[in-house]
């Protein structure tokens, strides 16, 4: 009988070790995108330019671009807490969303149409900026 109550004990004492377990996944998990992304396919030849984001605002915040040029976008959030998003209809340019923490790389080719346009995050109202079209 002490035999089966020490089994008994161990088996119960192994289970609950596994069901229970540290848990650090909230530590040590990947996240679902990724960190740093590596520079798209076509890029070769385009202009780069560089953006960042913090949880005020989006830097530089006016930037000046060629009609119809081959832009690489290189977006570093450095807001750590929040994600941010990029884009412009008027522009043509395609929402672009940039997770707490990550650098994304997108390419875009400048819309055609001179003019003055206003990139915004549309998660955040107040960072805007200006990209002039020549």
């Amino acid at each position: 009988m002490k035999r089966f109550l020490l089994l008994a004990a161990g088996v119960a004492l192994a289970f609950t070790i596994m069901a229970c377990g540290s848990d650090k996944s909230s530590e040590y998990a990947t996240p679902d995108y990724i960190k740093d992304e590596p520079v798209p396919p076509g890029a070769e030849g385009a202009r780069v330019v560089e953006l960042e984001f913090t949880p005020e605002t989006i830097l530089p915040n006016t930037i000046t671009l060629n009609a119809g040029e081959k832009v690489l976008f290189v977006i570093r959030n450095t807001d750590e807490d929040g994600e941010h998003n990029f884009l412009s209809s008027e522009a043509e340019l395609s929402e672009i969303l940039v997770y707490g923490g990550q650098t994304v790389r997108r390419l875009w080719t400048v819309t055609d149409k001179p003019g003055t346009y206003e990139p915004l995050c549309t998660l955040h109202p107040w960072i805007k900026m200006t990209m002039i079209v020549e």
